[in-house]
């Protein structure tokens, strides 16, 4: 089924590149223009490079909650046929920001400590993980209920998702790293062609995302008890 549910994620995908387009690329590109600034005015390993990186990095995490809380309201509105303009997924992701802000923060926090105990946990538990961002902006639960959920529900679908992600990761990377070895081995390799290939890749990284929210719906899915017959 994992096929299955990765080419109901790519045909998703497509249908709705547009309204998702519009969400993330205005956030997408203007980090990748901010990078390139950066480089362009600054030079490498000065204490203002490292400066700017970090502030580029806070910058970025900061962002994120925003456009990926909205890339999850907009899923959702999607499968209940009622499917919001990027503009209103957007305004609507701020009632959820500082609540998915944490939710981050505590997810990586948790999976870096477990990269830390050679790898494998660490691994493990993004997966087990990978519900709760779906949970706190949908079921809008507090950070530490929703990683308790999704530790809870993902169990019984841990294989799904981690063959899943891991194909989905694979072939993006498979695509990725020829693309920039192709630009590098021609000459035409610069920060401007790797910040190109940077934006079309992070778009295509919502694939991710979706695919996470389809296994997610399935448990819900399941979980749901039938209604009576009357």
């Amino acid at each position: 089924m994992t096929f299955e549910y990765i080419r109901q994620s790519l045909f998703f995908f497509r249908r709705h590149l547009g309204t998702i387009a519009r969400i993330q690329l205005p956030f997408i590109i203007g980090l990748n223009l901010l990078g390139l600034l950066l480089e362009a005015s600054v030079e490498a390993d000065s204490s203002q490079m490292h400066t700017g990186t970090g502030l580029l990095m806070l910058l970025n995490l900061t962002m994120l909650p925003l456009y990926w809380g909205a890339t999850i309201l907009f899923l959702q509105s999607a499968v209940d046929d009622r499917p919001l303009s990027a503009f209103q997924a957007v305004a609507l992701s701020l009632k959820y920001w500082r609540r998915l802000l944490i939710t981050y923060l505590l997810s990586g926090f948790a999976v870096t400590l477990g990269l830390m105990l050679l790898i494998v946990p660490g691994i493990y538990v993004g997966v087990r993980l990978v519900f709760a961002d779906y949970i706190c902006v949908l079921e809008d639960k507090k950070p530490v209920a929703s990683l308790r959920q999704s530790w809870d529900e993902s169990e019984a679908y841990f294989w799904l998702l981690l063959k899943g992600l891991l194909i989905i990761f694979g072939g993006l990377f498979l695509v990725e790293a020829p693309l920039l070895y192709l630009a590098e081995s021609a000459g035409s390799s610069s920060p401007a062609v790797e910040a190109v290939l940077s934006v079309i890749f992070d778009l295509m990284g919502t694939l991710v995302t979706i695919y996470g929210f389809r296994i997610y719906s399935l448990m819900r899915s399941e979980s749901t008890p039938a209604a009576p017959l009357t």
